[in-house]
């Protein structure tokens, strides 16, 4: 089998961002499918994908690890990585296709036959008052979840004090107090304070038990992270924007974080993420970013999946519908397909 060539796909999904889905090509016949990280210009990110694709047509797509391998023997931009992301999901998807198996079956077989999700609302949220939080919250809480997400900090700049930070803290309890105390409740922050900030958020936030609080502080500062780790007293995830497995080894040297959250768009694809996760239980639980920060469309979270399926110590992940804010759900918004392709060899729910 050979690889011939890509083709693209787009879904308009709203003025938040679009989701590009890539179709690797072969002379059998058989097409594999992945999905680019979600923005709103993808133009680095595609000239990147053809010329990834241009130098392995011609290759099996099924011997992904020595594709993988020989592009990144050498330093690679953030953005080539998103394109192999893209490249070698749809690659795991032709070698699944070919043997008629699922992915998680290829990496070993499953660990569970359900997963946890839970609903990130902070997209479809436009009206971005504490009422405006709390009426898309108690509606994914009707739908059947269990677990939501918001990040009510964004729009700010660097925030030093919680004192700033007022009208986010107040969306945070208005959410609590509409869906209960049994329901989790996390939260992202998008890098948007200084370890100050962090601390005295964290400090404001505590009696709301929050499951996480997401990417309080940048990690580009390790000491940073840690103090933030050690003085708030909550559970720290991050991680959205690291990149292949290399870049994870100081949280785990460090433990600066409580719960990894890689992005298989990101990270350089399923077989990467597949390796980040089985390093993940000296961290604790491993969870999924896929994609919590911008969005999952269709094909990023069912290859995520197969990658959750197959670790033991996974414990929650975003649930596709929450972000895509669509199909037939007003507190998503709505999602419009460009074409219909091949049944892909992703999980179903």
């Amino acid at each position: 089998m050979k690889i011939t060539g890509i083709e693209l796909d787009a879904v308009h999904v709203n003025h938040r961002g679009d989701w590009v889905f890539v179709h690797v090509l072969t002379d059998e016949g058989i097409q594999g499918i992945g999905e680019m990280r979600s923005g709103n210009n993808y133009a680095a990110q595609l000239a990147a994908l053809r010329d990834l694709s241009e130098s392995v047509k011609g290759c099996d797509p099924r011997k992904i690890e020595a594709l993988v391998s020989r592009y990144t023997s050498t330093e690679r931009t953030k953005v080539e990585l998103f394109a192999l992301s893209a490249f070698e999901q749809a690659l795991w998807d032709i070698l699944g296709k070919s043997l008629n198996a699922p992915v998680h079956a290829l990496l070993g077989g499953a660990c569970r036959d359900e997963i946890r999700l839970y609903a990130n609302i902070n997209r479809a949220t436009t009206d971005r008052s504490p009422e405006g939080f709390a009426k898309n919250a108690a509606a994914a809480v009707a739908e059947g979840f269990d677990a939501v997400k918001l990040a009510p900090f964004d729009g700010m700049r660097l925030t030093d004090s919680a004192r700033d930070a007022a009208k986010g803290i107040a969306c945070m309890r208005a959410v609590r107090e509409v869906i209960g105390p049994e329901v989790d409740l996390l939260v992202d922050c998008h890098n948007r304070f200084t370890v100050r900030g962090a601390l005295e958020v964290a400090a404001e936030l505590r009696d709301l038990n929050l499951f996480w609080f997401e990417q309080p502080t940048s990690e580009s500062s390790l000491d940073n992270c840690l103090a933030v780790k050690v003085g708030s007293g909550l559970t720290i995830a991050g991680g959205e924007q690291r990149g292949l497995r290399r870049d994870w080894v100081e949280v785990a040297e460090n433990l600066s974080m409580d719960i990894p959250m890689p992005d298989v768009t990101v990270v350089g694809g399923i077989g990467e993420l597949k390796k980040i996760g089985d390093n993940a239980p000296r961290l604790g639980a491993f969870h999924c970013a896929t994609r919590s920060l911008w969005s999952c469309g269709d094909r990023g979270w069912r290859a995520g999946d197969g990658v959750f399926a197959r670790v033991s110590h996974f414990g929650i992940r975003l649930g596709r519908d929450s972000l895509a804010e669509g199909y037939d759900h007003s507190w998503r918004g709505g999602c419009e397909w460009t074409h219909s392709h091949q049944q892909s060899t992703w999980p179903r729910r």
